[in-house]
């Protein structure tokens, strides 16, 4: 078959592969970074392929070819196969809605009248400042099916909407939080991050508004897959974990796996509360007391709570 031929030669070349994605995929040695594990993956049918840890990637085998510094006959015996089998380039994915904000969406700082003033007490009450407001373009809702409540927006790299979050400051609303109907495979605040200086992780908005410095929100408890490789080939060298004492298992277990890659992990202990509560003073204080994990340690806090 044309993808055992494809496969097979590459094998020649950077060695013996693992399969992926129920065999459509396969995973090499990156010749570019020469990562120790296969990160470097190649679909068999249309030769789109990436390396998860350098971001090394394209849309043809030759471009792997040249960087392995193959020898002309695997460029003829590629190029035997390409014609004999006509690959063709993947179909691009269709383009995704864009995400808008919620209607009605007015910034604090331009709002007035009651509800603007009901919307910046109940901030103030959750520690943020002016600056925040401005910082983060937090804004409400005053009418509509959002009425009374906080938007927080998020911004991809390139200033464009990525995710929001709801949060109603009406003490009796049924429903207090509110999430746009999206994935969460983005990265929060990520107009805002430096990804080669030090990153907080931790699971809400306000978590990460609280730190005020280079902290990323997971709008959950996940680290997202787009998250995820950015820390991994990122040049980020150490990485502090602030989720909930719930989320002591997934704050382990993606510690261990930074720390394989080399990443420096900080394990925060925040003792039921989260970094909103903690308040901005406190959570620096554990940021410049914390030490970086071990593997002996890290062995001790998997036992402590199991």
């Amino acid at each position: 078959m044309k993808e055992d031929q494809l496969i097979n030669l590459l094998e020649r070349l950077l060695g013996k592969s693992n399969p992926a994605r129920g065999g459509d995929e396969a995973v090499f040695r990156c010749p570019n970074c020469n990562h120790h594990k296969n990160k470097l993956t190649i679909n068999k049918f249309t030769q789109k392929f990436q390396c998860w840890v350098c971001g090394f990637k394209g849309q043809r085998a030759k471009q792997i070819l040249k960087i392995a510094k193959a020898q002309a006959s695997f460029y003829q015996e590629l190029n035997n196969i390409d014609s004999q089998y006509n690959f063709k380039p993947s179909i691009t994915d269709k383009p995704k809605e864009e995400l808008t904000l919620p209607e009605g969406f007015t910034p604090l700082i331009k709002g007035s009248g009651l509800i603007r003033d009901k919307a910046w007490f109940y901030l103030k009450s959750r520690g943020l400042t002016a600056q925040d407001v401005v910082k983060y373009n937090i804004g409400y809702i005053e009418n509509g099916p959002l009425s009374n409540f906080i938007i927080i927006p998020s911004y991809n790299r390139d200033g464009f909407l990525n995710y929001w979050v709801g949060r109603s400051f009406d003490p009796n609303a049924y429903h207090k939080h509110k999430l746009p109907p999206v994935s969460k495979d983005i990265i929060g605040f990520d107009m805002l991050i430096n990804f080669d200086l030090p990153l907080i992780i931790c699971e809400g908005a306000f978590d990460a508004i609280a730190v005020k410095r280079n902290a990323i929100p997971l709008f959950g408890k996940k680290i997202s897959k787009t998250l995820y490789k950015e820390l991994v080939r990122g040049k980020v060298k150490q990485i502090y974990l602030a989720l909930d004492q719930d989320a002591i298992n997934d704050s382990l277990k993606y510690a261990k796996e930074l720390m394989s890659y080399g990443k420096e992990i900080f394990l925060l202990e925040l003792e039921n509360k989260d970094p909103s509560e903690i308040g901005f003073e406190q959570m620096t204080k554990l940021l410049q007391t914390a030490k970086p994990l071990t593997f002996l340690s890290l062995i001790e806090k998997k036992i402590l709570y199991q």
